[in-house]
């Protein structure tokens, strides 16, 4: 703004400017105006632009950050994760590897022998353990049959730890299920009216079958096996007569039968080592031990052993009771079944057999045994022995 502009601008303000000079001064001072608003409004556009600038940075520093945390966050997790699954694998291990016997060998062999006492064909197979990630610790085994002399796999059964919590077993059946489940008569409560005889005569002569026989009267561990001595059939159990087999909800008719089969229940600690080998190589300087072991001689038909491991087993058993219910449609009662087999000695009211079909049908002419329910048939697999 020159001199000359502020002096009119002083005369204008005081009213001293010159009548002639008036319009002229006062269309500059509206260009002036205008000029300003159009300032005013550019630094206001300019404002506007640079604020709108700032923020999309703000946002994108934001989001940025916010993607960073999330990925932190997200490999610490993992991080956690992968620790936390190294540990309980380690923790998993040693838990079920603890104590002598260690608790995968409990474990194993409170399935071995329930199935070996409430069936017929449970002595067939072993269970395999496997541990699991998180605590928990996976037992599989095959179930099998005995028909003739080969061993057929008809379904798998799987049992799952949680540390020491064992859950109710899953069981898969193979192939056909029969609807009609084979029993046992008690002797002295008549005939079901169930017996296979006529069936037996149907068969082929090609053919094997298993069977439950049932005794017409309590017979002696030595009287049944002498019974079935020098017949061409196998005698694969024996059930005994625990006490609590005949009651007013059977009504003679026995389901679930306990017993043992035609040899003895060896547990681990019965077997004798014949070989030990230590070797360096364990973890932290330690050493791994390999051995070697036999059962114990026994001769066939020893009755004290059968009846003496029989017992080792339900002791053995019933201090692992809960989980041995586990596998059972009902309780086992193994301490009423303890003190009645103490008081009263082993008498058996039937037996599971397999052999020749026309060798079985002769059974019928034996006055010790009344009734016959069929199991399996199978093609002829029999060597004679």
């Amino acid at each position: 703004m020159n001199d000359e502009f502020k002096r009119k601008l002083e005369a204008y303000e005081k009213g001293e400017l010159p009548e002639a000079e008036v319009d002229e001064f006062e269309s500059e001072l509206d260009k002036l105006e205008t000029y300003q608003e159009f300032l005013q409004a550019t630094d206001e556009q300019i404002g506007t632009k640079t604020d709108a600038a700032h923020d999309k940075r703000q946002k994108k520093i934001l989001r940025r950050g916010k993607w960073k945390a999330r990925i932190q966050t997200a490999l610490v997790a993992l991080s956690l994760f992968i620790v936390f699954t190294i540990l309980s694998g380690i923790f998993t291990s040693v838990y079920y590897s603890w104590g002598k016997p260690d608790r995968i060998d409990v474990f194993r062999n409170i399935i071995d022998h329930t199935l070996t006492v409430t069936n017929p064909y449970g002595y067939l197979g072993r269970t395999s353990t496997s541990t699991k990630a998180y605590f928990g610790l996976e037992a599989t085994r095959d179930l099998n049959k005995m028909v003739g002399h080969d061993r057929m796999i008809v379904g798998e059964m799987k049992v799952n730890f949680l540390f020491s919590l064992m859950a109710m077993p899953e069981e898969q059946k193979y192939g056909r299920v029969s609807q009609d489940w084979p029993a046992f008569t008690y002797p002295g409560t008549g005939s079901r009216g169930m017996s296979d005889w006529a069936q037996l005569e149907e068969l082929p002569e090609g053919t094997v079958i298993s069977a439950y026989v049932s005794f017409s009267e309590l017979l002696e561990t030595k009287e049944v096996l002498d019974s079935f001595e020098g017949r061409n059939m196998d005698l694969l159990w024996l059930a005994v007569d625990t006490g609590i087999e005949l009651n007013e909800l059977t009504e003679g008719v026995i389901f679930e039968p306990i017993g043992f089969p035609k040899f003895p229940i060896w547990h681990d600690d019965d077997f004798i080592v014949t070989e030990r080998k230590e070797e360096a190589g364990g973890w932290f300087g330690g050493s791994i031990v390999s051995e070697s072991a036999s059962s114990p001689e026994y001769e066939a038909g020893d009755q004290s052993v059968l009846q003496q491991q029989f017992m080792k087993t339900l002791a053995f058993l019933e201090r692992h009771e809960r989980k041995a219910n586990n596998l059972v449609f009902d309780r086992l009662r193994l301490a009423e079944r303890i003190e009645y087999l103490n008081e009263n000695g082993f008498h058996h009211y039937g037996a599971v057999i397999t052999g020749p079909t026309k060798e079985i049908l002769q059974l019928r002419d034996e006055a010790w045994i009344t009734e016959l329910e069929i199991d399996e048939v199978a093609f002829w697999n029999w060597e004679n022995r």
